[in-house]
């Protein structure tokens, strides 16, 4: 089932999730607002009454550190005849999406060599925010707890608060896991739909030795010794993504290569010589910089002579569109 929340008319995503027949999916929160984020209060309270507005079982407490919250909270839940669990969240503020993307590699990190992260786990991701359910080691007893990891930003929160009820209100498995909701950013999805074909904005015979991750350096000669690999830079505007708009976002660019001779007559080819892809998730705020892309590749020439060496690139999100082709004269000798 598909729904539009209302708390998320500015942000324009939309929610994917399922509900259970009998309407009794439990979303309790107790809410640590002494973590150090502090919550948008009344962010959280409309993604509340948005999804009460379709039926569904809301309760949230305010935890500050009263046990007797965590017991109303028990007793509500068996008065209701709901499913547990009961979950204690807390926050913890990005201020960009730079630093949120690096917080949960640092965590994602932990997970596979700190022995103490055991049973913590990144449960769900989206643009604008991440949660994170830790293991039990400090949690309130007879209660799960997680952090919801959040770009300092209101519509974020308009967002994330939204989302990350919508995942405690989905049915579990039979073991026990949840399926994330998946959120789709409008923005993103409308700039693709308008995006021109990818064309190439720099490209250069760089000089590998001199150059530095995301600083190359154009190398000063065409001049090549046999052997020697002729590396170039490119770098890339319009570069649709697959999925685009969610978290699952990636790019995907193919890349053929041709000798040719001065002519034009083409001597060798490479075709398929390389894929260059990642996961490319939307940032917040969505601006055009999120379609650009650069790639280097190499190839050595062992004959001496003059060539004209052709990298061809290929949008592999948007294969209908034609290719772009950084062509450099070089000789070898």
């Amino acid at each position: 089932m598909k729904i539009l929340l209302s708390t998320l008319a500015l942000s324009g995503h939309l929610i994917s999730s399922a509900v259970a027949e009998d309407g009794k999916i439990p979303a309790y929160f107790v809410l640590d607002q002494t973590y150090g984020g502090g919550f948008d209060t009344a962010a959280w309270q409309a993604a509340i009454d948005a999804i009460k507005g379709h039926g569904r079982l809301v309760h949230t407490y305010n935890f500050a550190g009263d046990k007797q919250v965590v017991s109303q909270a028990q007793q509500d839940v068996a008065k209701a005849n709901a499913q547990k669990p009961i979950y204690l969240v807390n926050e913890k503020v990005a201020k960009d999406s730079t630093e949120l993307r690096q917080s949960l590699a640092t965590f994602k990190e932990q997970l596979r060599n700190d022995t103490n992260s055991k049973g913590s786990q990144v449960v769900a991701e989206w643009p604008m925010c991440a949660l994170v359910e830790q293991g039990s080691e400090g949690a309130v007893r007879a209660m799960q707890g997680g952090v919801i990891l959040l770009i300092d930003h209101p519509q974020a929160a308009a967002h994330c608060y939204a989302m990350v009820q919508s995942y405690f209100l989905t049915p579990a498995a039979p073991d026990g896991k949840r399926a994330a909701p998946v959120s789709v950013d409008a923005t993103t999805v409308a700039m693709q739909a308008t995006l021109p074909p990818m064309k190439l904005a720099r490209h250069i015979l760089a000089d590998k030795a001199a150059s530095k991750p995301g600083d190359f350096v154009e190398r000063p000669t065409n001049v090549f010794k046999p052997g020697e690999e002729i590396f170039v830079y490119a770098y890339f505007e319009n570069v649709g993504r697959i999925n685009v708009g969610t978290p699952m976002s990636s790019y995907e660019i193919g890349l053929d290569i041709e000798v040719r001779d001065p002519a034009g007559k083409v001597v060798r080819t490479f075709p398929d010589a390389h894929v260059f892809k990642a996961e490319s998730p939307p940032p917040f705020p969505v601006s055009a910089k999120h379609f650009t892309n650069f790639a280097t590749a190499g190839i050595a020439l062992h004959d001496p002579g003059d060539y004209v060496v052709a990298y061809i690139f290929h949008d592999r999100s948007r294969p209908e569109t034609p290719p772009v082709t950084a062509a450099f004269e070089v000789t070898v000798k």
